[in-house]
């Protein structure tokens, strides 16, 4: 074992056990050959020097080291881990997809080799095709332990260990059910695969229909927000510098400006910035849910949300002052 190796080993016992266990679950469905204790100690270390670099700032500026230092560290090496894991699940994600994607033809193709009078397992096998893509691994998997001591309708039913997929799962129920009582299973198959086309084309229509509202939530969060918070920034660095020229004296006319301003530009500047990112994170999760119903799965677009964001935001800010004046 090689000093990577044993340093992932190391790192990855900073973890519990039953996430051991369910990131093992996850790189399976992903479809990954790799070993969960490496994957999770690589992780492990990059999060440690992520916790590390953020410790070393205040010695480098020449500051206190504090409790906000070790707040930013914690919340660095969780982000990091957090980062690790969701790349992982969007690997399932995207793996099912695939599956889900190809299955109907992959059931109708099974179907019409069973009419053709060819056995489920011959039909099984015969319906391995490379266009299938990782449906078509699975097949010849699940067609190899099958050739094995292993029964077929077990072999089978195995295949939905390894593809997080509630229709591949309920697919492979019905088609062992169909064998062990003698049905229609061609008959069976090809209704099956229409069932899931008919199904698919309903999603599509419906992602249509909503369209309208994630255009929506995109101009509010990418146009609206940073175009409101550039407005509010730049009225607060008015009033103040007027207050400051004004010298808080009535006899400029500026009576009306007397009154303390408690919210700084500084304070206002940084609340933006954080008010954008919560509030981008949040409309990539309502728009994973219209798009797939899945919070989770919009977060991929959360990078790029969050910088269209954050430059609308700096621009729409420039303009005003350009406008306006300072």
């Amino acid at each position: 074992m090689s000093f990577r190796e044993r340093l992932y080993q190391g790192a990855a016992l900073l973890l519990p056990r039953a996430y051991h266990r369910h990131a093992a679950r996850q790189l399976v469905y992903a479809g990954e050959r790799t070993d969960a204790v490496q994957e999770l100690g690589a992780a492990t270390v990059l999060a440690l020097l992520a916790a590390v670099g953020v410790m070393l700032i205040p010695f480098a500026r020449g500051t206190a080291f504090g409790i906000v230092t070790l707040s930013g560290a914690a919340a660095a090496a969780l982000l990091v881990e957090l980062a690790a894991y969701f790349v992982l699940y969007l690997k399932v994600q995207d793996r099912t997809r695939r599956v889900e994607q190809v299955l109907p033809d992959a059931l109708q193709l099974i179907g019409s080799n069973i009419r053709a009078g060819m056995t489920p397992f011959q039909a099984l096998r015969l319906a391995a095709r490379k266009e299938f893509g990782p449906l078509e691994e699975e097949i010849r998997f699940a067609t190899a332990r099958a050739l094995g001591t292993e029964s077929f309708s077990d072999a089978l039913l195995s295949m939905s260990q390894r593809v997080k997929s509630e229709m591949l799962s309920r697919a492979l129920k019905l088609f062992t059910t169909a064998m062990r009582s003698g049905g229609h299973l061609a008959t069976l198959l090809e209704e099956l695969a229409r069932d899931m086309v008919a199904m698919r084309a309903l999603k599509k229509e419906l992602v249509t229909s909503t369209k309208t509202y994630t255009i929506f939530v995109l101009f509010t969060i990418i146009i609206g927000m940073p175009l409101l918070l550039a407005i509010s920034l730049h009225f607060i660095t008015v009033i103040t510098g007027l207050q400051a020229i004004a010298g808080l004296r009535s006899d400029f006319g500026l009576g009306f400006l007397a009154g303390e301003i408690t919210i700084t530009a500084d304070f206002m500047l940084r609340a933006a910035v954080v008010m954008l990112l919560v509030t981008s994170l949040l409309a990539c999760a309502l728009l994973g849910v219209i798009a797939e119903g899945k919070p989770a799965v919009g977060f991929r677009y959360a990078p790029a949300v969050i910088a269209g964001s954050l430059i609308a935001f700096v621009v729409l800010r420039a303009v005003l002052q350009g406008l306006l004046g300072g």
